[in-house]
């Protein structure tokens, strides 16, 4: 079957859920005359032309093995068998790899790009973000429907709407306290997790409109799917082992809690920087609605990779790392992601195109280069 894919800026929407996109002004200039796309898809469609751009085997295999790993670990810790500190750490193992399995396997789901089967790429989706306790319609919907129109354009995507805690954007406002969000940043990332879970998808679930998202309206059956797996969440997390564990329920809540921080923390440490840092840009569209430059090139200016090209950094990252491939091809699975993030550094090489790529430490310094800056001014 041909590998052939083409470029669908809008992904299919959960069918729980309903939302329209506003008449909006805001437009992409069509494809650069330069070539650089043009040159780019031939050559993805020529490495595909044999395969197909789902994850196959490669992530069905990662999400078999992410998800044995937790269950394994939450089953010893369930034993009750171990001292507080070693329970602590399979509790925080159990976690560690379930958001892993999200970012691996979850993602490639949201996207349809785990399977040919689409009932398969939703089990994907439902199993590993209700393992992480975040509802995936919501995920799903202001993923692939706000986040991935126009990343990093004010109004259009929902991951940098202003907020009273981090400016993430030079076009928001600032507030005086931000000066120092670079040293209370890492407070926030560590409750990302259980803010997610039990604050807002809550507040998602109430409202009508989301950044571009507009007349949000949920299906009949959504609200009795969103309350069980936020009940099947509670009691995998603190229901089971209070009842099970030899320790004070506090203690195990505690505990819990802190799985949910180390948890958030490697999420975030591997995704944050990817559109906040010192190297990309945050177009912002001129009177008439332009950004002034195509998709792909927009796909270019608001992504930094880091180690795109290391099968280590794609098997625990899930294509995280490859951010400039998955904007450019989101519904082409992170399986792909190695060979064709080379092909994406040599054809912006050819055309003169800027990409940006560094290591995971370098990801980090940027991204807190980045927050002082705008905290700055």
């Amino acid at each position: 079957m041909s590998g052939t894919v083409m470029y669908h800026p809008e992904a299919a929407a959960p069918r729980s859920l309903h939302a329209s996109l506003p008449a909006t002004r805001i437009h992409f200039d069509p494809v650069s005359a330069n070539g650089f796309f043009v040159a780019l898809k031939a050559k993805v469609d020529d490495y595909l032309k044999d395969k197909h751009p789902d994850g196959g085997l490669f992530v069905a295999g990662k999400a078999a093995f992410y998800l044995a790993l937790a269950a394994t670990l939450y089953a010893l810790l369930l034993t009750g068998s171990f001292s507080a500190p070693m329970s602590l750490a399979l509790g925080i193992g159990a976690g560690v790899a379930a958001i892993l399995m999200a970012i691996n396997a979850g993602h490639d789901g949201a996207h349809n790009a785990v399977s040919r089967c689409r009932w398969l790429n939703k089990a994907t989706l439902n199993v590993s973000f209700t393992l992480v306790g975040v509802d995936p319609d919501l995920w799903q919907l202001r993923h692939t429907k706000s986040h991935h129109i126009f990343p990093n354009v004010n109004g259009c995507d929902i991951d940098i709407d202003s907020n009273a805690f981090l400016r993430l954007s030079p076009n928001h406002p600032r507030r005086w306290y931000q000066r120092y969000q670079h040293i209370y940043a890492p407070f926030l990332y560590a409750i990302v997790g259980f803010h997610s879970a039990f604050i807002q998808d809550f507040q998602y679930l109430t409202t009508t409109e989301l950044a571009n998202l507009k007349n949000i309206k949920h299906k009949p059956g959504f609200y009795a799917a969103f309350f069980a797996r936020k009940i099947a969440y509670a009691v995998i997390v603190f229901a089971i082992p209070i009842a099970l564990l030899p320790f004070a329920w506090w203690h195990v809540v505690l505990g819990a809690l802190l799985m949910n921080a180390v948890s958030s923390f490697v999420f975030v440490s591997m995704l944050i920087g990817t559109h906040f840092a010192e190297e990309v840009t945050f177009p912002h569209p001129d009177a008439t609605g332009a950004l002034g430059h195509d998709f792909a090139t927009h796909a270019l200016e608001t992504s930094l990779d880091w180690l795109p090209q290391s099968r280590l950094a794609q098997f625990i990252a899930g294509g995280a790392n490859a951010h400039a491939a998955h904007h450019l091809f989101p519904h082409v699975s992170h399986a792909h992601y190695v060979p064709i993030s080379k092909m994406i550094e040599e054809t912006a090489r050819e055309h003169g195109m800027r990409y940006n790529k560094t290591t995971f430490l370098g990801l980090i310094r940027s991204h807190f280069a980045f927050l002082k800056r705008m905290g700055a001014g």
